[in-house]
């Protein structure tokens, strides 16, 4: 699932920084991410395994960069309730992870 969720994440970083023609099927990929797969991307965020946690937040913020209505869609729909979020605070991401050099 980690593989799917990177080659995600570059279909849409590519769709918005040189593929900008190509916006239109990053907007979809998004929304079918968010009301198909919502379920998915939950317990891979809340997962024990850190690189599986990384991998969504990093697909999180790819989906978000495709501009304000995506923004607005993933915020709309993301349960910022969840009684598992605080438990990424703890996780033990290393500072070069969260900066993408590792």
């Amino acid at each position: 699932m980690l593989l799917i969720f990177q080659a995600l994440e570059a279909i849409l970083l590519r769709t918005v920084s040189n593929l900008s023609h190509f916006s239109v099927v990053g907007m979809n990929i998004v929304k079918k991410l968010i009301n198909s797969y919502v379920k998915l991307i939950y317990a891979a965020l809340y997962s024990e395994n850190c690189k599986m946690s990384r991998g969504c937040l990093t697909l999180l913020s790819a989906m978000v960069a495709q501009g304000p209505d995506s923004a607005r869609d993933v915020c709309s729909h993301f349960d910022f309730n969840n009684k598992y979020l605080p438990g990424l605070l703890k996780k033990g991401f290393k500072k070069a992870e969260v900066l993408g050099c590792a």
